[in-house]
């Protein structure tokens, strides 16, 4: 009877292991900052909406993508102390001067600015709002992008099954679907040493072919046009390569 109970109790710490090791992550919500583990690394990423169905919405850079609640996958966002980073040869970045332009910080032209309240949505101001929404400084990198093209369908009433994640979406407006091709590019931030280096190879490419999102006014009345490409962290294109240096 012995062997019995404590055979029994083995396999019920083996069921109870997993959950177990999941309840290890906080509740998080939307706005928390975390790491999510994609592209073979950990990277800085937002949380985007609450937990559903075992997994979170996480918004990374330009893209939103799903994480399990998983502590292989997913965990609260760490900022390595200056002297783990010298330990193991990690350069930091020296403050930069108040008046430096975020482009110059990392090397690279400004993140793209555009009018996000047009007389008329054509296809040419969603392809200008999706290269502002896209391009942006977020947790120490700069995320710019190039060769864009965009593809339009709708209008369409929002929707709640597919648009309640949308950030500030207003929903009384209509939501166009966006299709995009274009070339991400993601940026680490320079060194005081190499601010003036005009040959900085600081940046990973990726080609999203299959991007697909939609273009809506938000609560404010501005327009965002967001896409993602679930295939984009295969598509590399090429690693510590040069910024793009033509404004889309």
């Amino acid at each position: 009877m012995r062997t019995l109970t404590c055979f029994l109790a083995a396999i019920a710490c083996v069921a109870l292991g997993p959950l177990a090791y999941a309840q290890q992550l906080p509740n998080f919500k939307p706005g928390d900052a975390v790491d999510f583990y994609t592209f073979g690394k950990w990277s800085p990423c937002t949380v985007a909406s609450a937990l559903v169905a075992g997994a979170y919405n996480v918004r990374c850079g330009s893209l939103e993508l799903r994480a399990k609640a998983d502590p292989h996958e997913l965990r609260m966002h760490i900022t390595s102390p200056l002297g783990v980073q010298a330990a193991f040869g990690v350069e930091s970045a020296s403050a930069p001067p108040q008046d430096m332009s975020v482009g110059a910080r990392y090397g690279t032209r400004d993140p793209r600015d555009c009018n996000r309240h047009p007389d008329h949505f054509t296809a040419a101001e969603a392809r200008d709002v999706f290269i502002c929404d896209a391009e942006h400084e977020f947790d120490g990198m700069l995320y710019l992008v190039s060769e864009v093209s965009v593809n339009l369908s709708g209008p369409r009433p929002f929707n709640a099954a597919m648009d309640a994640k949308k950030l500030n979406i207003d929903n009384a407006e209509q939501v166009v679907e966006l299709h995009a091709t274009y070339n991400n590019f993601q940026c680490n931030r320079l060194p005081a040493s190499h601010f003036d280096n005009p040959n900085n190879r600081n940046c990973n490419e990726f080609r999203a072919v299959n991007a697909a999102g939609a273009c809506f006014r938000s609560t404010a009345g501005e327009w965002h046009c967001v896409a993602a490409d679930p295939s984009l962290n295969t598509s590399s294109i090429g690693k510590n390569v040069g910024p793009p240096t033509l404004v889309e």
